[in-house]
């Protein structure tokens, strides 16, 4: 292959399974750096989850090797929990794979994307993704240890899912103030975070959000929120006689906005896991289409999502 030009040999070196690749690249500088600079550049290297089938073979050593040459051009990044990934030995228990740590090291100087679903996560580590993420435009986190501290300084973030975190509320007005938000999810986080959406300016710029136990079935922040386009509401063990309350509190809302027609007025459909409550809510918006029953059946949990109309004017943040 000496005799061959770069072009000829990346493309057999396409052609190979990633182990393959890589004992090529141990194998002299030249291979290596054809890799680096071309083969591990391509759109299927750019987008990588520690799951993909390509990366099943690896043993541990060759996966650190791959992650330490190829990271720098990865664009999109799914990390799932990695102490799940070990076996067990009468020595102990011995990791597959590296420890988060290991990719919040790397230089991933042009990721846009970030999803980490591991329990482990911490606010010293979102510190860390913020000092060598300046391109993020997408992070996703799931950790309880996750409070918001640092989240504003990842400057770019159009997009934040934080599913079972603990936002602090100062914290969440801060990034929602410093960062160009457009999708927010914080479904099950710990505290309160409506009236904290409601009342801050770049809650006015969010045009997709989820979180947990929103007032009203949602009303209010679909009404509120003029960029709204997608709002998702979920409820957990909210027994049938205070979802029929709230029915009655939100029936009252629709009534004293004196829309006297549809309400939140660019409402366009709900879907709903529970028939009864879609049926009630489409009637109370003013989007009935079935009659509801009179001895509706609830389920303890519930998942409500909207979708709104886009606002005339574009960006603006008028509706």
């Amino acid at each position: 292959m000496d005799t061959l030009n770069d072009d000829c040999v990346c493309h057999i070196l396409e052609f190979l399974p990633l182990a393959e690749q890589i004992k090529m690249a141990r194998l002299s500088h030249r291979f290596q750096e054809l890799l680096c600079l071309i083969v591990w550049r391509k759109p299927r290297y750019r987008k990588v989850s520690v799951s993909d089938s390509m990366l099943e073979p690896l043993s541990k050593e060759d996966y650190v090797y791959f992650f330490e040459l190829a990271s720098s051009a990865m664009e999109e990044l799914y990390i799932w929990n990695v102490h799940k990934k070990a076996f067990d030995s009468y020595l102990g228990r011995h990791l597959m794979r590296p420890e988060l740590a290991f990719y919040l090291r790397r230089d991933f100087g042009r990721l846009r994307e970030l999803c980490i679903a591991d329990e482990s996560m911490n606010n010293s580590m979102i510190h860390t993704i913020a000092k060598s993420c300046r391109q993020l435009r997408s992070l996703s986190v799931s950790s309880a240890y996750v409070t918001g501290k640092h989240i504003a300084d990842l400057g770019q973030l159009e997009a934040l899912v934080a599913r079972e975190c603990s936002i602090e509320l100062g914290y969440l007005a801060e990034l929602l103030d410093r960062l160009p938000l457009k999708h927010l999810d914080l479904t099950a986080n710990r505290h309160p975070v409506e009236a904290t959406i409601l009342q801050s300016e770049g809650g006015q710029r969010l045009e997709r959000l989820g979180l947990s136990d929103a007032e009203d079935y949602g009303f209010p922040l679909a009404d509120k929120l003029p960029q709204l386009t997608t709002l998702v509401v979920s409820y957990h063990k909210v027994s049938p006689q205070d979802q029929q309350d709230m029915l009655n509190t939100t029936r009252r809302r629709a009534e004293k906005s004196g829309s006297g027609g549809k309400f939140p007025k660019r409402l366009q459909s709900i879907l709903c896991n529970v028939v009864d409550v879609e049926v009630a809510l489409e009637q109370i918006a003013g989007l009935e289409k079935r009659q509801p029953r009179d001895a509706p059946k609830f389920n303890e949990l519930l998942k409500i999502m909207y979708f709104l109309e886009k606002p005339p004017g574009g960006d603006k943040n008028s509706p």
